[in-house]
Protein backbone atom coordinates (compact mmCIF):
# COMPACT_ATOMS: atom_id res chain seq x y z
CA UNK A 1 0.00 0.00 0.00
CA UNK A 2 1.37 3.39 -1.07
CA UNK A 3 1.57 6.31 2.11
CA UNK A 4 -1.19 8.12 0.64
CA UNK A 5 -3.45 5.36 0.72
CA UNK A 6 -2.86 4.60 4.43
CA UNK A 7 -5.76 6.67 5.83
CA UNK A 8 -5.27 5.36 9.03
CA UNK A 9 -1.91 7.51 9.84
CA UNK A 10 -4.56 10.87 10.55
CA UNK A 11 -7.13 11.38 13.11
CA UNK A 12 -10.75 12.16 12.55
CA UNK A 13 -13.18 12.48 15.27
CA UNK A 14 -15.61 12.35 13.05
CA UNK A 15 -15.08 10.96 9.47
CA UNK A 16 -17.68 12.21 7.66
CA UNK A 17 -16.13 11.97 4.05
CA UNK A 18 -15.06 8.35 4.73
CA UNK A 19 -18.66 7.79 3.93
CA UNK A 20 -18.59 9.36 0.35
CA UNK A 21 -14.82 8.57 -0.76
CA UNK A 22 -15.51 5.92 -2.96
CA UNK A 23 -17.35 8.13 -5.02
CA UNK A 24 -15.04 10.68 -5.04
CA UNK A 25 -12.41 8.28 -5.99
CA UNK A 26 -14.36 7.45 -9.47
CA UNK A 27 -15.81 10.86 -9.82
CA UNK A 28 -12.68 12.51 -9.60
CA UNK A 29 -10.03 9.87 -11.14
CA UNK A 30 -9.55 11.73 -14.45
CA UNK A 31 -8.44 14.57 -12.40
CA UNK A 32 -5.55 12.54 -11.31
CA UNK A 33 -1.85 13.95 -12.66
CA UNK A 34 -3.16 16.70 -13.94
CA UNK A 35 -2.05 20.68 -13.00
CA UNK A 36 -5.60 21.43 -10.75
CA UNK A 37 -6.35 24.37 -8.18
CA UNK A 38 -8.69 23.42 -5.95
CA UNK A 39 -10.65 25.68 -3.52
CA UNK A 40 -12.20 23.88 -0.19
CA UNK A 41 -14.60 25.86 1.53
CA UNK A 42 -14.50 24.51 4.88
CA UNK A 43 -12.17 21.80 6.10
CA UNK A 44 -13.14 21.01 9.93
CA UNK A 45 -10.25 18.29 10.45
CA UNK A 46 -9.19 17.86 7.42
CA UNK A 47 -10.91 14.86 6.12
CA UNK A 48 -11.65 15.50 3.26
CA UNK A 49 -8.35 18.11 2.78
CA UNK A 50 -5.91 15.29 3.48
CA UNK A 51 -7.78 13.09 0.62
CA UNK A 52 -7.27 16.03 -1.83
CA UNK A 53 -4.12 16.62 -1.34
CA UNK A 54 -3.01 12.73 -1.13
CA UNK A 55 -4.78 12.34 -4.49
CA UNK A 56 -5.37 15.46 -6.82
CA UNK A 57 -2.32 17.34 -6.00
CA UNK A 58 0.73 14.86 -7.38
CA UNK A 59 0.90 17.58 -10.24
CA UNK A 60 3.78 19.89 -9.64
CA UNK A 61 2.00 23.27 -10.09
CA UNK A 62 -1.23 22.30 -8.50
CA UNK A 63 -2.15 24.02 -5.50
CA UNK A 64 -4.95 23.83 -2.98
CA UNK A 65 -6.73 26.79 -1.12
CA UNK A 66 -8.33 25.54 2.45
CA UNK A 67 -10.97 28.31 3.75
CA UNK A 68 -12.47 27.85 7.85
CA UNK A 69 -12.73 29.53 10.85
CA UNK A 70 -11.97 25.89 12.53
CA UNK A 71 -14.92 27.40 14.93
CA UNK A 72 -17.34 25.29 13.72
CA UNK A 73 -20.92 26.28 12.11
CA UNK A 74 -24.67 26.63 13.43
CA UNK A 75 -25.15 23.18 13.42
CA UNK A 76 -22.01 22.83 15.82
CA UNK A 77 -23.08 25.98 18.36
CA UNK A 78 -26.73 25.16 18.43
CA UNK A 79 -26.84 23.22 21.50
CA UNK A 80 -25.65 23.83 25.23
CA UNK A 81 -21.80 24.84 25.36
CA UNK A 82 -20.85 21.69 27.38
CA UNK A 83 -22.64 19.31 24.57
CA UNK A 84 -20.42 20.80 21.86
CA UNK A 85 -17.11 20.94 23.46
CA UNK A 86 -17.93 17.41 24.38
CA UNK A 87 -18.96 16.52 21.01
CA UNK A 88 -16.87 18.56 18.65
CA UNK A 89 -13.96 19.88 20.36
CA UNK A 90 -13.65 23.35 18.89
CA UNK A 91 -11.11 24.36 21.06
CA UNK A 92 -8.53 21.59 19.55
CA UNK A 93 -10.18 21.55 15.91
CA UNK A 94 -7.53 23.69 14.77
CA UNK A 95 -4.46 21.49 15.90
CA UNK A 96 -6.03 18.41 14.71
CA UNK A 97 -6.48 19.79 10.93
CA UNK A 98 -3.04 21.01 11.30
CA UNK A 99 -2.13 17.64 12.47
CA UNK A 100 -3.65 15.87 10.16
CA UNK A 101 -2.53 18.09 6.74
CA UNK A 102 0.96 18.16 8.21
CA UNK A 103 0.96 14.37 7.67
CA UNK A 104 0.40 14.93 3.70
CA UNK A 105 3.83 14.82 1.62
CA UNK A 106 2.03 17.33 -0.55
CA UNK A 107 1.37 19.67 2.18
CA UNK A 108 3.55 22.26 0.84
CA UNK A 109 0.69 23.56 -1.70
CA UNK A 110 -1.61 23.84 0.41
CA UNK A 111 -2.41 27.30 1.82
CA UNK A 112 -4.86 27.84 4.60
CA UNK A 113 -7.18 30.41 5.06
CA UNK A 114 -8.66 30.83 8.84
CA UNK A 115 -11.32 33.15 8.46
CA UNK A 116 -15.14 33.30 7.40
CA UNK A 117 -15.93 32.13 4.02
CA UNK A 118 -17.18 35.68 2.62
CA UNK A 119 -13.70 37.03 3.62
CA UNK A 120 -11.62 34.46 2.10
CA UNK A 121 -13.42 34.32 -0.74
CA UNK A 122 -13.48 38.39 -1.19
CA UNK A 123 -9.78 37.98 -0.68
CA UNK A 124 -9.56 36.13 -3.68
CA UNK A 125 -11.23 37.27 -5.98
CA UNK A 126 -8.94 40.60 -5.42
CA UNK A 127 -6.27 38.57 -5.76
CA UNK A 128 -6.99 37.16 -9.28
CA UNK A 129 -7.72 33.51 -8.29
CA UNK A 130 -9.11 30.95 -10.34
CA UNK A 131 -10.02 27.34 -9.72
CA UNK A 132 -10.92 24.38 -11.24
CA UNK A 133 -12.55 22.45 -8.76
CA UNK A 134 -14.44 23.78 -5.32
CA UNK A 135 -15.54 21.76 -3.10
CA UNK A 136 -18.54 23.79 -0.89
CA UNK A 137 -18.61 22.36 2.65
CA UNK A 138 -18.82 25.23 5.26
CA UNK A 139 -21.59 26.35 6.94
CA UNK A 140 -24.93 24.24 6.79
CA UNK A 141 -27.37 27.43 7.04
CA UNK A 142 -28.91 27.71 3.95
CA UNK A 143 -28.01 31.68 3.23
CA UNK A 144 -24.41 30.90 4.27
CA UNK A 145 -24.13 28.15 1.22
CA UNK A 146 -25.64 30.59 -0.79
CA UNK A 147 -23.12 33.27 -0.20
CA UNK A 148 -20.17 30.56 -0.73
CA UNK A 149 -21.65 29.64 -4.33
CA UNK A 150 -22.43 33.54 -5.51
CA UNK A 151 -19.05 34.40 -4.42
CA UNK A 152 -16.70 31.55 -5.74
CA UNK A 153 -18.22 30.82 -8.97
CA UNK A 154 -16.96 33.76 -11.34
CA UNK A 155 -13.06 32.20 -10.42
CA UNK A 156 -14.29 28.73 -11.05
CA UNK A 157 -12.77 28.02 -14.73
CA UNK A 158 -15.55 26.59 -17.73
CA UNK A 159 -15.24 23.23 -17.46
CA UNK A 160 -14.40 23.44 -13.71
CA UNK A 161 -16.65 21.78 -11.39
CA UNK A 162 -18.20 22.80 -7.68
CA UNK A 163 -19.47 20.13 -5.48
CA UNK A 164 -22.06 21.23 -2.84
CA UNK A 165 -21.57 18.76 0.19
CA UNK A 166 -24.87 17.98 2.22
CA UNK A 167 -27.50 18.48 0.00
CA UNK A 168 -29.59 15.95 1.24
CA UNK A 169 -29.08 16.78 4.85
CA UNK A 170 -31.91 17.93 6.85
CA UNK A 171 -30.70 19.14 10.32
CA UNK A 172 -33.24 21.70 10.40
CA UNK A 173 -36.67 21.60 10.90
CA UNK A 174 -37.22 25.07 9.10
CA UNK A 175 -36.31 23.75 5.42
CA UNK A 176 -35.51 27.76 4.30
CA UNK A 177 -32.26 26.72 6.62
CA UNK A 178 -31.24 23.68 4.93
CA UNK A 179 -28.00 23.48 1.95
CA UNK A 180 -30.17 21.99 -0.21
CA UNK A 181 -31.98 24.97 -0.73
CA UNK A 182 -29.13 27.27 -1.40
CA UNK A 183 -27.79 24.72 -3.81
CA UNK A 184 -31.01 24.66 -5.85
CA UNK A 185 -31.29 28.24 -5.86
CA UNK A 186 -27.95 28.81 -7.14
CA UNK A 187 -28.48 26.59 -9.66
CA UNK A 188 -31.66 27.90 -11.02
CA UNK A 189 -30.26 30.87 -11.26
CA UNK A 190 -26.94 29.54 -13.17
CA UNK A 191 -28.79 27.08 -15.51
CA UNK A 192 -27.66 28.60 -18.72
CA UNK A 193 -24.16 27.81 -17.75
CA UNK A 194 -24.43 24.36 -15.29
CA UNK A 195 -25.33 20.65 -16.18
CA UNK A 196 -25.98 18.94 -12.66
CA UNK A 197 -25.98 15.18 -11.41
CA UNK A 198 -27.16 14.95 -7.64
CA UNK A 199 -25.72 12.05 -5.65
CA UNK A 200 -26.88 10.54 -2.42
CA UNK A 201 -25.76 13.49 -0.78
CA UNK A 202 -24.08 16.04 -2.53
CA UNK A 203 -25.25 18.04 -5.76
CA UNK A 204 -22.15 18.27 -8.37
CA UNK A 205 -22.24 21.17 -10.79
CA UNK A 206 -20.24 21.09 -14.22
CA UNK A 207 -19.30 24.81 -15.13
CA UNK A 208 -19.87 24.92 -18.85
CA UNK A 209 -20.36 27.32 -21.84
CA UNK A 210 -23.37 29.68 -21.78
CA UNK A 211 -26.14 27.77 -23.84
CA UNK A 212 -29.05 29.71 -23.48
CA UNK A 213 -28.77 33.54 -24.47
CA UNK A 214 -30.94 35.88 -22.78
CA UNK A 215 -33.83 37.16 -25.17
CA UNK A 216 -35.55 40.44 -24.51
CA UNK A 217 -38.94 40.79 -24.03
CA UNK A 218 -40.30 42.32 -27.01
CA UNK A 219 -43.60 43.33 -25.39
CA UNK A 220 -43.20 46.36 -22.77
CA UNK A 221 -46.75 45.58 -21.31
CA UNK A 222 -44.85 42.36 -19.86
CA UNK A 223 -42.10 43.76 -18.56
CA UNK A 224 -43.11 43.80 -14.85
CA UNK A 225 -44.86 40.27 -13.32
CA UNK A 226 -48.80 40.90 -12.60
CA UNK A 227 -49.48 42.24 -9.53
CA UNK A 228 -51.61 39.01 -8.54
CA UNK A 229 -48.19 37.05 -8.73
CA UNK A 230 -46.45 39.16 -7.27
CA UNK A 231 -48.79 39.19 -4.15
CA UNK A 232 -48.23 35.19 -4.21
CA UNK A 233 -46.23 33.64 -1.05
CA UNK A 234 -43.13 32.68 -2.04
CA UNK A 235 -42.75 28.39 -2.03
Amino acid sequence: MKAEDDRSRFTFQHDWFELIRPEWETRTAHLRRKELRILEIGSFEGCSTTWILDNLMSHPQSIMVAVDTFQGGMEHQDRSLDQATDLYQLSTLKGRFDSNVGKCKQIAKLRVMQMRSDDALIRLRQEGSRFDFIYIDASHVAIDVLHDAVLSWPMLEEGGTMVFDDYSWRGFIEDCYNPRVAAKAFVKCARPEVECEETESQLWVKRVRNCVPATPNPDPALYYWDKGVAKRPLN
